[in-house]
């Protein structure tokens, strides 16, 4: 007769093992996003910026630049906590400058180019 409960045999075959459930993170739905290098935020149109462009940010569009109601983020993931700050960013995109208006939960607004 074996001395303990009838629980430590239990475990011995592997019997009550917790469930490990895996979640997708939303690294997978972020993996196609487009980066791009960008300024830091600006109070009002970014195009007269003479700093260095050394941000990377990423957006859900399907083309290289950001569009109207594309949403970026500081991170590659589709996190709430990583969207951009509302404001103007200086962007570059393919040796063009353009400037960035975001809103409210880092929804672009409008996408000029700079001259």
């Amino acid at each position: 007769m074996a001395l303990g409960n009838a629980n430590t045999t239990a475990q011995a075959r592997g019997k009550n093992k917790p469930v490990i459930v895996k979640r997708r993170k939303e690294v997978v739905a972020a993996r196609g996003y487009n980066s791009f290098a960008s300024s830091t935020v600006q109070a009002s149109n970014a195009c007269r910026f003479g700093g260095s462009l050394s941000e990377t940010f990423y957006h859900n569009g399907a083309r290289a630049i950001p569009a109207a109601s594309d949403v970026v983020y500081s991170t590659r993931r589709a996190n709430p906590r990583g969207v951009l700050e509302a404001g103007h960013y200086k962007i570059v995109i393919g040796g063009r400058n353009y400037n960035m208006q975001v809103g409210n939960s880092g929804v672009v607004s409008a996408v000029d180019g700079c001259r």
